[in-house]
């Protein structure tokens, strides 16, 4: 039987990426989804809908409607903007609903960083010990793993669309990512 062959890495191919350059990295693909913009799928129009019915009192907390057309998922979603609607009345209201949709986006981050970097650190996950030293150290090699796995998930080509909307997909892809 042939077992898997384990990572081979030196300790150069494990080196740290400035935690700096990775936090604005994130920022700049979280916060100009935020704001200058208004609802511009249906999706999303049809979510901000929902928040904005809730927030005037025109559908009730525990049943989402719009013209007496309930929402088709749970209502933990629209609850989210709702709440941070009548929260933040000095905003206005596409700004202040999508304000908790960007920091579902960032525990998303923050989610699949820990992850990946608890994973990378088991022992079944360690690469390979060189017999004279220069192996990539365990910590450095876990970070190293994360911060790629993170850099892989803002790259994903429907996470742009996706978390900068308000739709109930971004708090799935964080109940997952938290899972």
């Amino acid at each position: 039987m042939n077992l898997p062959t384990p990572a081979i890495v030196a300790e150069r191919g494990a080196e740290r990426l400035p935690r700096l350059a990775l936090i604005l990295l994130c920022a700049a693909y979280l916060l100009p989804g935020i704001f200058g913009r208004e609802p511009w799928r249906n999706a999303d129009l049809t979510s901000f809908g929902f928040m904005v019915s809730i927030a005037q009192g025109h559908a009730p907390w525990w049943q989402p409607m719009i013209a007496g057309i309930p929402a088709e998922g749970g209502p933990l979603p629209y609850w989210l903007g709702a709440l941070a609607i009548k929260a933040l009345p000095f905003l206005d209201a596409p700004i202040a609903a999508r304000l908790p949709y960007a920091l579902v986006l960032a525990g998303v981050f923050v989610a699949v960083w820990y992850a990946c970097f608890h994973l990378a650190r088991t022992d079944a996950a360690q690469p390979v010990a060189f017999a004279f030293g220069g192996e990539a150290h365990a910590v450095d090699y876990a970070r190293a793993l994360a911060d790629g796995a993170l850099l892989a998930l803002m790259a994903s080509l429907g996470l742009l669309q996706l978390g900068h909307e308000t739709t109930p997909e971004l708090v799935q892809l964080l109940a997952m990512s938290v899972y």
